[in-house]
């Protein structure tokens, strides 16, 4: 999928976005550190939070037969449109729901293969599905911003979520208190807080990552007068 920086699907497959943008490791400037900026981060964790925990919902209220079970699967959709959401002010209606599919393709994926898990039926196959899907969001993101959501880190970070995803799981349908404990602390990290510097092979969230690099891009958009 290639998109334009103005919104717009390039149809001769070529996108190239000309807003300049300081880069993921260079500093933001100093006009963007205020509370408009604060508050736009802590609510980006948490729209990706309720994503991430949606399916892990899923499971439990589906192998647990809990009432409003269809209600809970619906979440994880909903999610995926409101994150597709947060990019619309800045890149776009098209973008936005450009994005949100392909959250929702690999949002579907996890449920396919919850549902699979649960009946009994062989998930190997299911989680292959989501390598080609978490290329697409890559290349989505790093076509809108380049200098901020590298090919490498953001494929890195969602491949790692699905596998979190696939040992939570497994965890819990084995009762491995131990290993499920492990899995949801992963994603917490992962998604949403990330791991501070000065601990060994400290990283940023996916949230974090997200969020900065519209702020990076768009920098006159959160300077408060």
């Amino acid at each position: 999928m290639y998109i334009n920086g103005n919104g717009t699907v390039n149809k001769d497959g070529i996108a190239v976005y000309s807003i300049e943008s300081v880069g993921i490791n260079d500093p933001l400037p100093v006009s963007t550190y205020n509370e408009e900026t604060m508050l736009f981060r802590m609510a980006a964790r948490s729209a990706w939070g309720k994503w991430a925990w949606s399916l892990l919902n899923y499971s439990i209220s589906l192998n647990g037969n809990l009432p409003g079970t269809a209600q809970v699967k619906s979440r994880l959709q909903k999610n995926a449109i409101e994150l597709g959401e947060i990019l619309s002010p800045y890149y776009g209606l098209t973008v936005a729901n450009v994005f949100s599919t392909a959250l929702l393709s690999i949002g579907n994926v996890g449920i396919e293969y919850v549902e699979a898990a649960a009946e009994g039926r062989d998930t190997a196959q299911i989680a292959t599905k989501w390598d080609e899907l978490i290329n697409d969001i890559t290349d989505i993101l790093f076509t809108l911003n380049p200098k901020n959501w590298p090919k490498e880190l953001i494929n890195d970070i969602f491949t790692n979520l699905t596998y979190a995803w696939v040992d939570q799981l497994k965890a819990r349908a084995a009762g491995d208190i131990v290993a499920d404990e492990i899995a949801i602390d992963y994603i917490n990290k992962l998604v949403i807080t990330g791991l501070a510097k000065g601990t060994v092979n400290s990283y940023k969230s996916l949230a974090d990552v997200f969020s900065r690099g519209i702020i990076a891009q768009f920098p006159n958009m959160f300077e408060v007068e």
